[in-house]
């Protein structure tokens, strides 16, 4: 991981929340007939295969019942050809890099996770660094065809308007809802968890679909 990206990632995301618009063609947004729940024409679809490659920013709003309401704005790098999720953020006057190694977990499930911060002069700060049960799935492109996963209609998503819903259990255990535009990138997603009542809301925008160099 580049340090560097982490300061010029944040910065481009908190200048420019307030006017970012998706870069996908408008036709990624256009669905057939045949996927409108209540049209005479509809069928249910076969699970796609989905762009994984891509940098996105995303708001997030988590919250259970342990009092807990967290509303995030952070900018995302997804690569599963080097396994990695890197997370990054400003708060506080400070930036941080959250990285999400996939190819070094534990046989529950947990994944390696290291957390740099900068303070605002630039110094780094100490280094957070333990397995985690991660709240960015690293998604695969075949992800939903191997999940089992069920068509859960076309929705209406803050920021970018509509896409196909897609319902699968992650890890065998957890209910995810996968949002899906009409070119296969992934938009956002949605999932709860019964132990502590948690609910995750999870929007993207502004996603770029390429290869990271992370």
């Amino acid at each position: 991981m580049h340090i560097s990206l982490s300061v010029k990632l944040v910065l481009a995301t908190t200048c420019t929340i307030a006017a970012s618009k998706p870069n996908m063609s408008l036709q990624c947004h256009q669905f057939p007939d045949e996927l409108v729940e209540f049209s005479s024409q509809f069928q249910e679809p076969e699970p796609p295969l989905i762009k994984t490659e891509f940098r996105t920013a995303f708001l997030q709003h988590k919250w259970d019942d342990q009092g807990r309401s967290n509303i995030v704005i952070r900018v995302w790098y997804s690569s599963p050809s080097q396994r990695l999720v890197v997370i990054n953020e400003a708060f506080n006057g400070a930036f941080g890099s959250s990285t999400f190694d996939y190819s070094n977990t534990t046989s529950d499930g947990l994944v390696d996770n290291t957390l740099i911060l900068f303070s605002p002069n630039g110094a780094m700060l100490p280094v957070y660094r333990d397995y985690v049960n991660s709240n960015f799935p690293l998604f695969e492109d075949d992800m939903l065809v191997k999940g089992g996963t069920v068509f859960s209609g076309l929705v209406e998503r803050l920021l970018v308007g509509q896409v196909a819903s897609w319902s699968i259990l992650y890890q065998g255990a957890i209910p995810l809802t996968v949002f899906v535009d009409a070119c296969g990138a992934v938009l956002g997603y949605d999932y709860w968890a019964p132990f502590l009542r948690t609910r995750v809301v999870t929007n993207f925008f502004d996603t770029t679909v390429v290869p990271v160099d992370l």
